[in-house]
């Protein structure tokens, strides 16, 4: 009896911070759709386009470059191997060090390259873009120690800030001074600042209300084990970010930044529909690692996630499909009619990249993140080779379809896998 009280105990707790992280998801997707809505419309097909590959370069360095630290910190603080005094000390200094780095490479690659990487965009949307990477990379580091705890009421807060803040920034910008682009992305730089500010503050109050924890491993071990896991984890999370960014890439390669400015319209929308599979998998990745003594509970759990979180969004996609057919001309304006043939058939993709996420945490959960390294090397090249194979032909609706194949595959390895062999 006690056993079953504690497993609905368990299991009330997961419901109540997956809604609680969902409801965090609807209030930053309701900041993000206003202001995707306020740049399509004020700065237009192309600006909304420069916009988009700016914030790529901060995206895709805090990918490339973050190592894994986030999920390392996840997995072995959730397991109670690190403390919260260790995880602050050691991933601030890992953040400054890789920051470090990564910006001494990428202002040459940029300077150097940049015209060529970046088509048509201007480098100096790319220089104001490289600002917020270091307060990116530190955000993300130093958020997911509240995450490893489970702490999601504060996790959420640090998650929900940016956008809004962002969204503020950029109305100003745009209407009170006129900035335009230039404007937009410093707004985002200061959207990026104000959620590290948060962060700071609550660790601070969590640092001291912790204070007794014991040290459970020696720092000098920190590094080595948090990279150990981490660099797994980490080429999974570049290969899955390649996977969810090659196409808007390539469509700018392949077209023009006005035809990516409709296709980022597209991709943001069809990706708010990964709300509910987010939420429940930044609840599903501490609870399933501590899971570790009971294999057939993380599988029983990860089962049921997959299901929900998959029914869920499908009726979501058709709602969302209806909706956007009526409101795509008068919401962003008869420039970005277009989009909606793309988001069709981008939505199989959505569906499956809900729940293959569900699976990907189990398979991390398990100490395995090296399988998802490897699915993501399969998924990856199909979504490369498809889009370039069907961009030239068919424009965003090669991309979109290319797109989904690829996401249709990585759920289905992920499930064999986890089947046969968790």
């Amino acid at each position: 009896m006690i056993i079953r009280l504690k497993k609905i105990a368990s299991a009330s707790v997961v419901r109540r911070n997956i809604a609680m992280t969902l409801g965090r998801q609807i209030l930053a997707a309701f900041a993000q759709l206003l202001l995707v809505v306020l740049i399509a419309r004020e700065l237009g097909p192309e600006g909304n386009g420069y916009y988009a590959m700016a914030i790529l370069v901060p995206t895709m360095l805090t990918n490339f470059l973050n190592l894994g630290v986030g999920p390392a910190t996840v997995y072995y603080v959730s397991r109670g191997e690190f403390n919260i005094h260790q995880a602050i000390s050691e991933n601030l200094q890992l953040a400054f060090m890789i920051a470090t780095i990564g910006i001494i490479g990428a202002l040459p690659a940029l300077y150097f390259f940049g015209g060529y990487l970046f088509p048509n965009v201007p480098n100096t949307l790319l220089y104001i873009g490289l600002i917020s990477f270091p307060l990116s990379l530190l955000l993300a580091y130093l958020k997911s120690i509240l995450q490893g705890i489970e702490d999601f009421g504060a996790f959420n807060l640090t998650v929900l800030v940016p956008p809004y803040i962002n969204l503020i920034g950029v109305a100003v910008v745009i209407y009170g001074f006129d900035l335009g682009i230039f404007g937009a992305m410093f707004a985002y730089v200061i959207g990026q600042a104000s959620g590290l500010l948060i962060v700071g503050i609550l660790l601070v109050k969590k640092k001291h209300t912790k204070s007794n924890d014991p040290k459970t491993v020696a720092v000098r071990d920190y590094k080595k084990r948090t990279l150990n896991y981490g660099w797994k984890a980490h080429l999974s999370n570049i290969l899955a970010f390649i996977n969810y960014r090659s196409d808007i890439f390539l469509v700018n390669f392949f077209m023009n930044p006005a035809v990516t400015g409709i296709y980022v319209i597209a991709v943001q929308i069809a990706e708010k529909l990964w709300m509910l599979s987010q939420a429940a998998s930044a609840v599903l990745l501490p609870r399933l690692s501590a899971m570790h003594h009971d294999p057939q509970a993380r599988s029983s759990l990860t089962n049921k996630g997959f299901i929900i979180v998959s029914v869920i969004t499908a009726v979501g996609s058709i709602i969302a499909a209806i909706l956007l057919w009526w409101l795509v001309g008068p919401v962003f304006g008869n420039d970005y009619s277009a989009a909606l043939p793309a988001f069709l058939y981008l939505l199989p993709g959505i569906i499956a990249g809900a729940g293959s996420r569900i699976y990907s945490n189990c398979i991390a959960a398990a100490g395995k993140p090296e399988w998802n390294m490897y699915i993501s090397l399969a998924v990856v090249t199909i979504n490369i080779v498809g889009n370039i194979l069907l961009i030239p032909e068919l424009d965003i609706i090669g991309a979109a379809l290319a797109t989904s194949i690829a996401y249709c595959a990585n759920a289905a390895i992920k499930r064999m896998l986890i089947k046969k062999y968790l």
